[in-house]
């Protein structure tokens, strides 16, 4: 009941799938990156905490798995009516065009993480992902840790009942994190395929750049 209630809070607190650029990062916004759809912090955020996952091959989900490869993270549950499957569909399009433009290194891990862990089992992560591209990963943890981590990334989720049925309101934004695993930017919803493909690879060449540069 605790964590339902801090859900709700939080909930409050931030507007459900608005752009999270407006939730205190607007001083962090850098003009190296011009996005199309989203916002590049010139200062990546620092502050992820240690968070625990199980992922949808029974496998530990960790902090450690952001780094060594970018990642785009995002928020969802399998019994999502729209917002989920068109940001899955949207992701596999923008994968399956980056595939046939970048090396596999610098392809992006895609990771889903349920906000509605009490119908989201491990097998049911692994089919819904699986149905949009086997390279995607579905994360789940119980709701203790799954509120904890929402809380840190400024994630809003509320559980909606109405006659004995319930679904969940939550923000839509994917998260993208660097190699480091530090929060570099923000992906606006709604997602479209082929900008997501041109901010990720204007993200790219800007950390190359800086690699080169150092």
């Amino acid at each position: 009941m605790k964590s339902i209630k801090l859900r709700a809070m939080l909930a409050a607190s931030v507007l459900v799938a608005s752009t999270l650029s407006s939730v205190g990062y607007a001083a962090d916004v850098g003009k190296a990156v011009q996005m199309q759809e989203g916002v590049y912090l010139s200062q990546p955020r620092t502050d992820i905490i240690n968070f625990t996952l199980t992922d949808n091959h029974g496998k530990p989900f960790t902090r450690d798995n952001l780094k060594g490869h970018w990642t785009m993270m995002f928020f969802g549950f399998t019994n999502c009516g729209m917002v989920c499957p068109t940001t899955l569909a949207a992701l596999r399009d923008m994968y399956h065009t980056l595939q046939k433009k970048l090396p596999a290194d610098q392809l992006p891990q895609v990771v889903m993480v349920s906000v509605d862990p009490a119908r989201d089992s491990v097998a049911r992560m692994n089919d819904y992902v699986n149905s949009f591209d086997s390279h995607f990963i579905g994360a789940r943890a119980d709701i203790t840790e799954t509120v904890k981590l929402e809380k840190n990334l400024h994630i809003a989720a509320a559980k909606i009942e109405s006659n004995g049925h319930y679904t969940i309101n939550h923000s839509a934004e994917i998260l993208l994190f660097n190699p480091l695993g530090q929060l570099q930017a923000f992906l606006s919803y709604p997602h479209h395929a082929p900008q997501m493909v041109k901010d990720y690879q204007d993200i790219l060449l800007k950390d190359t750049f800086l690699v080169l540069k150092k």
